[in-house]
């Protein structure tokens, strides 16, 4: 039997052994391949297929019932399977399953690296070339990815397929009109058909004007013109955008001079900007918060969005530029006034941060607007930023802001349009005086960082080395910056196994070279700094001294013993350094430092602070621990004998516990820190009677809970 089977997504989900269709099952199913296409060369886990194929909440039984599917689909791709282990189709990955296909397999997958050489090609300058690749893939399109009689094609996980199409048939029509004449009525039909599903883009009506005029037909043109027109204006109130008024222009024009020269693309230039820097080929995961993303569009027939603004936040390195950029790609068709990039420079590697004023003046010399007057105050310019933006529809793609108010003079107040700012702030002003969308970006979970492993390296390396490949993810936190230049360095060394890539990443002393280059931008320690020199003296020494506590997690008075200081002011330090995404408070009242910046911390450290205030730092440590295990020990067993502690040294802030269960539960949150501590107190003063006290002490806290 021919083992190869081959899938289409592209409409109707099918699978064919050969040239028979398989018989796939009921429809949940179909939904559950259809998710498995669209995750693939990546992973699909449980927890995020409940969540798409039950429209409410799922049933107890939702899990099982994934299983029980995913063994069904395994037994039809591969009848003669005796093992799941053995599975070359289906295969078990982290938390959940992988279908193995490529590009000769998946019929998506396919039309990804058509897409993919295309733009290589128009880049290149090879636009006759890039229409023919265009056109190649779009003719795999037959309609959207959906599994038919399920709800889940309303999900935006198959809705973000449909943008693909969407903005692959618009850089196809631009290749045909510019350099493949011969393939116009076949770019005119794919542009109809996605009309149909987007009856308000306007940048698709434009490029049918052009089509229909390049090919002779000026009066059906006229016609798009005004039926376009007209239902802008009944449907959502609105008149034609720029683009739109300059193709009818164009025509009228043509008319009254009687030329025959095709109408060609509207020239992407001054007044309708094309300036997202390029989508990143090997982007993964962040479905869920792309789902986040696109929940802030405009419903169809509606011309004001919930909100004008999103502020992606997080920690340096964790993706937030990659995500905007990939965003503005995606809904780049719902904004035909055009797209605009701006670099604030917030934490730029040799500049500072963009002023305001300059950065408007970008906006409005990428809009073709005059700007040579000497405006007498910034209220000036603000007016007439206002005014430029007016009865437009544009995305504004703000990356890296220092700070609120940099931003905040950039935001658009003009419905139809939307700006993704990005910052290594938190930006909660924004929410309060813009209604800001503050979307936090984690680092990547475990499937997320093999995906992107796989789509740097290629699934054949990852898929040999897979516990190399996992434990590389681990090492790196997840983040995207590390794992991309992880991955660069075995790609630049193809004959290492990845296990010799983790083993220098396990010691934590060469850690952050490993994860370095030459190239500023790309420097994860450079990175960090750049984050770090934006804090206070004071946030920033709480920061070096983080890096010798021995756990991620810590607690305010932790936090405070550790630095020496009263619990107000760190309580503002620690208020700054989660401001800065140095610290994320995943449990109330217990911060959480990434693993990669507790190495960067501890580095620093040992560079900038003396050896005697790096020791009182530990000892302070070292004690509150210890009053605070008597503390807790004195409410849940207060009939043991009692443990003569000598005074805590200034400084040291014991936890205070409010009653037995507050004392237990502190008990079971440093259940894994307190018995490590007690291991290593031997290597300080005093260290080996404090280790007999807190082993003592956790062991009767232990016994009573």
């Amino acid at each position: 039997m021919d083992a190869t089977v081959r899938y289409s997504i592209l409409g109707t989900v099918r699978a064919l052994r050969g040239d028979t269709e398989i018989d796939l099952g009921p429809p949940k199913r179909l939904a559950l391949l259809a998710l498995l296409l669209l995750r693939a060369p990546g992973p699909l886990t449980v927890g995020e297929a409940v969540d798409i194929l039950w429209d409410d909440e799922p049933p107890a039984s939702a899990v099982n019932v994934v299983h029980r599917h995913i063994g069904a689909l395994r037994r039809t791709l591969e009848p003669e399977l005796r093992s799941r282990t053995h599975a070359t189709h289906l295969v078990r990955a982290a938390d959940g399953y992988r279908l193995l296909v490529d590009t000769s397999t998946s019929d998506l997958l396919h039309f990804r690296d058509l897409r993919a050489q295309a733009q290589l090609a128009l880049r290149g300058g090879a636009p006759a070339q890039a229409a023919q690749d265009f056109m190649e893939a779009l003719r795999l399109w037959r309609g959207p990815a959906v599994a038919a009689g399920t709800h889940v094609a309303r999900h935006p996980v198959f809705t973000s397929v449909g943008h693909e199409f969407v903005a692959t048939v618009k850089e196809a029509a631009d290749a045909v009109l510019t350099a493949a004449p011969a393939l116009t009525e076949e770019a005119l039909t794919m542009l109809r058909r996605a009309v149909e599903c987007h009856p308000f883009d306007e940048a698709l009506h434009c490029r049918i004007i052009a089509a229909l005029a390049a090919s002779g037909r000026q009066a059906a043109a006229l016609e798009q013109f005004e039926s376009i027109r007209r239902g802008l204006a009944d449907e959502l109130g609105v008149e034609p955008g720029p683009e739109l008024r300059a193709a009818q222009q164009h025509l009228l024009q043509r008319r009254i001079t009687g030329g025959t020269d095709p109408l060609a693309p509207q020239p992407v230039g001054a007044g309708r900007p094309a300036q997202l820097p390029a989508d990143c080929l090997s982007f993964a995961g962040r479905e869920q918060v792309l789902g986040q993303c696109l929940e802030l569009l405009p419903l169809e027939g509606e011309n004001r969005p919930p909100t004008m603004t999103a502020a992606i936040c997080g920690m340096a390195g964790v993706g937030k530029t990659t995500l905007a950029v990939h965003w503005g790609h995606l809904v780049a068709d719902h904004f035909p006034d055009g797209q605009i990039y701006v670099d604030l420079q917030g934490h730029h590697p040799s500049q500072g941060p963009l002023e305001s004023g300059a950065a408007i003046a970008e906006v409005l010399d990428a809009l073709g607007v005059e700007n040579n007057q000497s405006y007498p105050s910034a209220a000036a310019l603000g007016s007439a930023y206002r005014s430029a933006l007016a009865g437009r529809r544009l995305l504004l793609v703000l990356d890296d802001a220092a700070d609120c108010e940099q931003v905040r003079p950039l935001l658009p107040a003009t419905p139809g349009c939307l700006a993704i700012v990005t910052s290594r702030r938190r930006l909660e002003g924004l929410a309060v005086t813009d209604n800001a969308r503050i979307i936090t970006l984690d680092p990547m979970t475990r499937q997320e960082g093999l995906e992107l492993l796989d789509r740097r390296l290629g699934t054949n390396r990852t898929r040999a080395e897979r516990a190399a490949a996992e434990e590389l993810v681990e090492l790196c936190g997840g983040l995207p910056l590390a794992l991309a230049v992880a991955g660069a360095r075995a790609l630049t060394h193809p004959q290492f196994p990845l296990a010799s890539l983790t083993a220098r990443l396990r010691d934590t002393a060469d850690c952050l070279d490993t994860l370095s280059s030459r190239d500023a931008r790309t420097n994860t320690r450079d990175a960090f700094h750049r984050s770090y020199d934006a804090l206070s003296s004071s946030a920033a020494r709480l920061f070096r001294l983080l890096g010798l506590h021995p756990s991620r997690d810590i607690a305010l008075p932790a936090a405070a013993s550790l630095a020496g200081t009263d619990l107000r002011r760190t309580r503002q330090d620690v208020a700054e350094l989660m401001d800065h995404h140095f610290l994320v408070e995943l449990v109330a009242g217990r911060y959480t430092c990434h693993e990669l910046l507790r190495t960067y911390a501890a580095e620093l450290s040992s560079l900038l602070d003396s050896p005697s205030a790096r020791s009182d730092a530990v000892a302070r440590m070292v004690e509150h621990y210890l009053y605070s295990a008597e503390a807790a020990t004195a409410l849940l067993a207060p009939h043991r004998s009692t443990v003569i502690l000598p005074p805590p040294r200034p400084g040291v802030r014991p936890q205070h516990f409010a009653g037995r269960s507050d004392a237990a539960e502190w008990i079971v949150a440093e259940r894994y820190l307190l018995p490590e501590l007690a291991r290593s107190l031997g290597h300080y003063p005093r260290g080996e009677a404090f280790r007999r006290q807190l082993t003592s002490a956790l062991e009767m806290c232990v016994n009573k809970q």
